[in-house]
């Protein structure tokens, strides 16, 4: 499928959900207002490829629920301690890949995790900006800074193409 056509596929499932009924006037005012939408606001041509690899999309999917539920913990944790809040700070973290689709998708997941807020990522520099919450220790910050890496390392093997899958994990990931 290429073309506008998933487009106002999407859209128009979205236009049902936000109705929350199905009715053929809806469907149809669906179909129209996404023709419209794709039509006078056309998307450009990502100039994206990507490809999805079984095992290691497993593996970071795996490992990010880990993630998910052990930052849960933390967190929860971190709100129910009599000493408050642990003082936090804001991290650079310079990524290695430069493709904005895996920058994108990484920020998403490591921002996803309860404990991290994404404040900026700049495509340019391939670097992202993360508002840390545990970071009491410069320990803790350079554990976090690791972590993201090793995320952006999963992202690249699960989804990058080739070319850019061998540049990256054939670099050192620093901290």
């Amino acid at each position: 499928m290429s073309g506008p056509l998933p487009m106002v596929v999407g859209l128009t499932l979205i236009w049902v959900l936000l109705w929350g009924a199905v009715s053929p006037t809806i469907v149809v005012g669906g179909v129209l207002a996404s023709v419209l939408v794709v039509t006078v606001f056309p998307f450009p041509r990502a100039p994206w490829t990507w490809v999805i690899r079984p095992w290691p999309t497993l593996v970071l999917a795996v490992r990010f629920l880990w993630d998910l539920v052990r930052a849960s913990v933390e967190v929860s944790w971190f709100a129910l301690r009599p000493s408050g809040a642990p003082p936090s700070a804001l991290l650079r973290v310079q990524l290695r890949t430069r493709s904005e689709l895996v920058m994108t998708i990484t920020s998403e997941l490591v921002c996803l995790v309860p404990g991290s807020l994404l404040v900026e990522l700049e495509p340019e520099e391939g670097a992202i900006y993360l508002h840390v919450m545990d970071a009491h220790t410069p320990e803790r910050l350079a554990a976090f800074h690791q972590s993201v890496l090793e995320q952006e390392e999963r992202v690249v093997k699960a989804f990058a193409p080739r070319e850019e899958r061998d540049a990256v994990c054939s670099q050192e990931v620093r901290s």
